[in-house]
């Protein structure tokens, strides 16, 4: 698919058994084009249907809410998140699937129940993604210590500055950005925003049935919806401005100078990711120098070891080097054995190149 991706069985295995698939079945598992885990031949499930802004549902909360500490602004996050995902289901209140007679024809349970797939399938799940994790969770980061520690600003206050966009803000922006804690920096205080965030995430389905009669399954992926979610989304206390992007699935925000490869992993690895596990890696690119090292290969195949060990449930890394790329965008003929990914489609660069010159949408018709 274009780089290593790792998909650690010992978290995925036991959350779809809880989330209710025959041991036999969650342990046949493969990953959709992308990451989302499906179960191919004994189901057709929608399991990147949709997604939640987080940040956005942290801004509505921040708007509404008259906490006085960060208990009562969380527990105000997971009211706003159930009304968001309550809205969600209701907006596929009367989704159908079409008739899919070739999935069917290779799928044994619709064969032998002469049924399509669409009907026969023995598990009705969805699969709904999590954009801007990182985003949302700096940002319970920076209001604990803005607001309810250090007590420089109070909510209301604080949400007018964002909703101008960080103007006359100079001092707080620079503090939110520089001082405050960031995942990826080895900070417990945005380690255990992530936790809460994570665990509130996966409560605000619990319950809840889709209008198939299964459940549904919350990720921490992002497909496309992290460009779309971010750029008609406000500023966020973060110190992220409006329009900004978040960063793709689950990984660091974008300006953030993360503290290494270690720490991003114990920073993404130390919430319970079981209750979330529709799909959604840790994504990191590694410089290519990295590999001119004797015992690279050891290092990095430890590095993806300390991930398994630490409850991480999916990783994906690639070997970059920003000046290869660079020239790749000036001179695409010349770099042909490149690989690029974009929404679950992986092609050369130079094919890749090639389809953008004639089209303007993400996923181009390549040979």
């Amino acid at each position: 698919m274009g780089f290593p991706q790792y998909s650690n069985d010992d978290v995925v295995l036991p959350a779809l058994e809880a989330w209710g698939y025959e041991p036999e079945d969650a342990r046949d598992y493969t990953v959709a084009a992308c990451w989302e885990f499906v179960i191919s031949g004994v189901c057709h499930e929608f399991v990147n249907l949709d997604a939640v802004s987080l940040p956005e549902a942290l801004l509505k909360t921040m708007r509404s809410s008259s906490a006085a500490d960060r208990e009562g602004f969380l527990a105000d996050l997971a009211k706003t998140l159930r009304a968001e995902v309550e809205a969600l289901l209701a907006r596929y209140a009367d989704l159908a699937a079409l008739p899919a007679a070739f999935i069917s024809m290779l799928c044994p349970i619709a064969v032998q129940k002469a049924r399509n797939i669409t009907e026969a399938g023995k598990y009705h799940n969805w699969g709904i993604h999590g954009t801007g994790f990182s985003v949302a969770a700096d940002s319970l980061a920076a209001l604990e210590e803005a607001v309810f520690r250090k007590r420089e600003v109070s909510l209301t206050e604080f949400a007018k500055v964002l909703e101008q966009n960080w103007r006359n803000a100079a001092a707080l922006l620079a503090e939110v950005r520089n001082t405050a804690p960031k995942l990826g920096r080895n900070c417990p205080e945005a380690d255990r925003a992530l936790c809460d965030l994570v665990k509130l995430w996966k409560d605000a389905w619990s319950g809840l049935r889709n209008s198939q009669g299964g459940i549904v399954r919350p990720g921490t992926g992002s497909a496309m919806y992290y460009i779309w979610h971010s750029r008609d989304l406000g500023a966020t206390p973060d110190g992220r401005l409006a329009g900004e992007p978040f960063s793709a699935n689950y990984a660091p925000s974008l300006d953030v100078a993360a503290d290494g490869l270690l720490s991003v992993i114990r920073s993404f690895t130390a919430p319970k990711l079981q209750g979330v596990c529709n799909g959604g890696p840790l994504t990191i690119e590694i410089h290519n120098s990295v590999f001119s090292a004797p015992n690279a290969t050891w290092q990095v195949a430890a590095l993806i070891a300390e991930f398994a060990r630490r409850g991480g449930h999916q990783l994906q890394h690639n070997s970059i080097n920003r000046d290869s790329l660079l020239d790749a965008q000036a001179h695409p003929e010349k770099h042909r054995h490149l690989i690029v990914r974009v929404g679950g489609v992986s092609v050369t660069l130079w094919n890749w190149t090639r389809c953008t010159r004639t089209t303007s949408y993400a996923a181009p018709k390549c040979p």
